[in-house]
């Protein structure tokens, strides 16, 4: 991995120092403004679309009534409790945000156990795990709609002194208004695809500016950090810091759970595809049932990737003839069952560490794939589509690794499950690949001393 200078210094303050961030000189007016015409045609827009953004949310809330609850706080009404207010707010877009960041998340409440905590996000499905995870000791609730007034609602009463995003979720308004306050606003874990830089590099008549108004761009990777140098963001305001998901932690209660569960299901073989969406499911139950001529006894345990499909994915299983359970049915899982639907939220780990083999969803769709250091951090060998670019680097490096078996047409899924089924040395040959672990471990560690450092400048303003 290869750094500007933040991770070889050794001390990430003093390239604060050196680039001038959040100083005592520092100002609104030092910083990259936004024009007027193209924030306001922007903030116009939205405002005119925000009709049909409520009706998107009611019609998501046909198949997940969360979606039509609590539509205060989409436009910054709702009360946040004093306690929670004037320290840092999370913004995790969804699960899979909030899943890398929950580790750094804890650790920064360890670290500062009297500093108020707000985590936001834009999901049902993510709202109740951060509810779950965290419960009083840090404040849940939703990003506003990108709004000046909802905005504006939103940072009046959280008064933060540090906005902290994860990956790529920025928005104009309130980069905007952050910048204005001068409240820094920093971007963690930070991943941008080719495809998405082209995108941002087509609507650069805004986001150049939204990018250029960072305080700190913390990249996943090398090239991340050169392509959000190439959509705004200031050379000097841009570093490899590295990868939260390369710091997976799998405690104890989970290994035990694991291994409960492996007794429950005995010598089966179990296959678990993992974050599954819509057009998927499909091609797996098909697949499925070319390798239960081979393997009759096996056990495939399905976890879509979006709550509000859970009874869609139920129905198709159906449909298809399968004897199946859902787990949030609480019914047991018999040696006549062929499926397990997993439509509960937070146990994905769980499910790939019962598992002979692991699919990793949205791969064989152009969603972009989602992460396989789950299923490698406990050696489960990792089948995947090509469509992974969302996840490219880790993907590439696997592969150097030997530890991707890759589908690559529909007809090839079952042979590809069949062949690792049958393989009993195909976890050893994944083993060797958790080395990456230790290759990309601290990221962690680093990005926190980064917020530390925000906050205490923060602070002394």
């Amino acid at each position: 991995m290869v750094s500007h200078g933040l991770l070889n210094s050794g001390k990430i303050s003093a390239v604060f120092r050196r680039n001038g961030f959040m100083t005592e000189n520092t100002s609104a007016t030092a910083q990259p403004q936004f024009t007027r015409w193209s924030l306001a045609l922007y903030s116009g827009l939205l405002y005119l679309f925000t009709p049909l953004i409520l009706l998107y949310f009611w019609r998501q809330g046909r198949r997940n009534p969360a979606y039509r609850a609590r539509l205060d706080e989409r436009f910054g009404k709702h009360k946040i409790p004093d306690r929670y207010c004037g320290g840092v707010v999370f913004h995790c877009v969804s699960v899979g945000e909030f899943l890398a960041a929950r580790a750094m998340i804890q650790r920064f409440i360890q670290r500062h156990p009297h500093t108020p905590v707000i985590i936001t996000s834009m999901t049902p499905t993510a709202s109740e795990l951060i509810e779950k995870t965290f419960a009083a000791r840090a404040f849940h609730c939703y990003l506003p709609i990108d709004t000046p007034t909802a905005v504006s609602r939103f940072l009046n009463q959280a008064k933060p002194l540090s906005i902290v995003v994860l990956e790529t979720e920025l928005w104009p308004n309130l980069v905007h208004q952050c910048r204005r306050r001068k409240t820094p606003i920093v971007l963690v874990n930070g991943r941008m695809s080719e495809q998405s830089m082209r995108g941002y590099v087509r609507l650069d008549w805004l986001f150049k500016q939204v990018w250029g108004a960072l305080d700190f761009c913390g990249a996943q990777t090398e090239s991340a950090a050169q392509r959000f140098q190439r959509i705004g963001v200031p050379a000097d305001k841009v570093d490899v810091v590295g990868n939260l998901k390369f710091d997976i932690s799998c405690s104890e209660k989970l290994r035990n759970e694991i291994k409960d569960y492996k007794a429950l299901f005995g010598e089966r073989p179990i296959i678990t595809a993992g974050s599954t969406h819509e057009g998927e499911e499909v091609q797996l139950l098909k697949a499925f049932t070319s390798v239960l001529k081979q393997h009759p006894t096996a056990l495939f345990i399905l976890v879509p990737r979006h709550q509000e499909r859970f009874q869609a994915v139920a129905e198709l299983v159906e449909q298809r003839g399968f004897k199946y359970v859902r787990r949030s049915a609480g019914v047991p899982v018999l040696p006549t069952t062929q499926v397990l639907l997993a439509d509960t939220m937070g146990e994905l780990m769980l499910w790939y560490g019962v598992a002979n083999v692991a699919f990793v969803g949205g791969s064989l769709i152009t969603r972009g794939g989602h992460n396989p250091l789950e299923p490698l951090a406990l050696a489960v060998p990792i089948v995947s589509g090509t469509h992974v670019f969302n996840f490219q680097e880790v993907y590439d490096q696997l592969d150097s690794l030997e530890a991707v078996n890759w589908v690559t047409a529909d007809d090839q899924l079952d042979l590809v499950l069949e062949r690792l089924l049958d393989d009993e040395n195909a976890q050893l040959k994944t083993a060797h690949a958790q080395s990456l672990f230790a290759q990309h471990e601290g990221a962690t560690d680093r990005y926190l001393d980064l917020i530390d450092d925000f906050l205490e400048r923060s602070g002394d303003e």
